[in-house]
């Protein structure tokens, strides 16, 4: 029993990892997109592949080890309560894909393994690691936002110049800032959906962050469009200073959260950015209808998470006789 249970974890850790890359296409390449810098969704989403399986294969270690081993004991991840958190973190990620609302994947794989956690009876390191992952998850939007303010107003005193060389260099910063955000994604995020492969003891955590990076890719390219489309056009109106500014605070955000082993939201991590960047021309710039949708899906789909997962792992540990 215990071998298949092994292969349904995987599986459900690979398709997480499908609709992890499918989800944040917009948060990572979706100023260069709405900006106009990259014409064709598709070009968009090869460079975000790309990206992501460098950032992933080299830098997710820490971010595999956390999710493996930092939120329960490695010695209580079985093969079940792996299955069940990575099936549901990666259900619920692909329902807010389908709707078009931007979420955090970190706090959903994290709420889906306290929640199997407590229907298996494993200790929680509430007081180590997921007090820590609050504080990032806390400031990650807010050092973006002071982040994007700070690097806004520098833009536009290096770039007082609107001459057509001027806006060139613009638009390929611009593009260089999202293909940093790709390769931010790969280490921040890969680790949410193979992290627990780790905690299996199936393979190292750089291997896991390889293989997770190749499956957030083929998401990506398969089911990304939607995303992209949401954020590049439909967040906010923003000049390439701005564009540049909120891309570079929302990765050196994010990537500092990944150094230090702690998975965060690229949404997050993005909207701060967004917000700062608009506090340097005033708030006209942001969208809130589409800003209120996102903040209202951060509270509601944690908590689904790691209800469903609850709920999942009791039923599937009943029906199969397995503790």
């Amino acid at each position: 029993m215990d071998r298949y249970l092994e292969i349904g974890a995987v599986l459900s850790g690979l398709f997480f990892g499908w609709t992890i890359g499918s989800h944040y296409t917009g948060a990572t390449m979706g100023m260069a997109y709405g900006a106009g810098v990259i014409r064709k969704p598709m070009t968009a989403l090869l460079l975000i592949a790309f990206f992501v399986i460098l950032g992933a294969t080299f830098e997710s270690h820490n971010v595999v080890a956390t999710v493996g081993t930092g939120i329960i004991p490695a010695r209580f991840m079985t093969p079940l309560g792996a299955m069940v958190m990575m099936f549901t973190a990666a259900f619920v990620t692909a329902a807010n894909t389908w709707m078009k609302w931007p979420v955090s994947t970190s706090q959903l794989a994290c709420f889906s393994v306290v929640g199997a956690a407590l229907g298996m009876g494993a200790p929680v390191n509430w007081n180590t690691t997921i007090v820590f992952l609050f504080i990032t998850w806390v400031g990650t939007p807010i050092a973006s936002a002071v982040l994007g303010f700070g690097l806004t107003r520098l833009a536009d005193r290096l770039m007082l110049g609107r001459s057509e060389r001027h806006v060139r260099i613009l638009r390929w910063l611009l593009l260089a800032a999202c293909c940093y955000a790709a390769y931010t994604l790969g280490a921040n995020n890969t680790g949410n959906a193979v992290g627990v492969f780790y905690g299996l003891k199936l393979v190292s955590p750089m291997k896991a962050g390889f293989v997770g990076g190749v499956v957030m890719a083929v998401g990506t390219m398969t089911w990304g469009k939607r995303i992209l489309e949401k954020v590049g056009k439909g967040i906010a109106a923003v000049d390439l200073n701005m564009g540049i500014g909120a891309k570079l605070a929302q990765s050196i955000t994010a990537h500092t959260a990944a150094v230090l082993g702690y998975p965060t939201s690229m949404n997050q991590a993005l909207i701060g950015g967004v917000a700062g960047a608009g506090g340097a021309r005033g708030l006209h710039t942001l969208n809130r209808r589409a800003l209120a949708e996102i903040v209202f899906s951060w509270f509601f789909t944690p908590v689904l998470a790691g209800v469903v997962s609850f709920l999942i792992y009791v039923s599937a540990s009943w029906a199969l006789g397995v503790h």
